[in-house]
């Protein structure tokens, strides 16, 4: 079962498209799984990655002045943490998912989805390969790069949508701008 002729925004709607046809409930059960254990799970293993990096760079560099240093740390801490916040939100998006699952359930078919989690059951299974796999259908990669596109354009101060994190991105900004003035006056 296809979709003709299609928008992305109908898609990460959940609404189908006129001409479209609802998958049959066993093949959605099954686009479900694929999602929840391959892709979903590669997305989720994405943002711990990033959450790790984040960590790793929450070090700041050793010519930032001692009189800002801990007002600098404490604001690019909370960033951080707000923007992995923002970045699991939008993994776990229940728009995002549902229209995953409804494309995976048209572009597939049950025996194709079958396939997918009997590979992933594999304990030599490759997660990120085999969701690159899955996403190759067509459409499929349309809607995860939609929604990363979502995510990364909710990173900017001023077009972030969430409040925690737009407050954490200009206290961060306004950190830095008032550690640089510091060593220009200090200079």
């Amino acid at each position: 079962m296809k979709l003709r002729t299609c928008t992305l925004p109908l898609l990460l709607a959940g609404l189908l498209c006129p001409g479209a046809h609802a998958a049959p409930a066993d093949t959605l059960a099954l686009a479900r799984q694929v999602n929840a254990q391959i892709v979903h799970k590669q997305m989720r293993e994405e943002v711990d990655s990033f959450s790790r990096t984040f960590n790793d760079h929450t070090r700041l560099p050793a010519d930032v002045p001692a009189a800002c240093r801990t007002q600098l740390q404490e604001a690019v801490t909370r960033m951080y943490a707000a923007m992995v916040t923002h970045l699991k939100a939008g993994v776990e998006e229940p728009e995002y998912q549902r229209a995953l699952e409804q494309r995976l359930a048209e572009v597939y078919s049950s025996e194709q989805l079958k396939a997918f989690l009997a590979r992933s059951a594999s304990a030599d299974s490759d997660t990120a390969a085999l969701s690159a796999q899955v996403l190759a259908g067509p459409g499929l990669k349309a809607i995860q790069e939609a929604q990363h596109q979502k995510l990364l354009d909710g990173l900017d101060a001023d077009s972030a949508t969430d409040p925690a994190l737009r407050t954490a991105l200009r206290a961060a900004g306004a950190a830095k701008d008032a550690c640089q003035r510091m060593q220009a006056e200090a200079g």
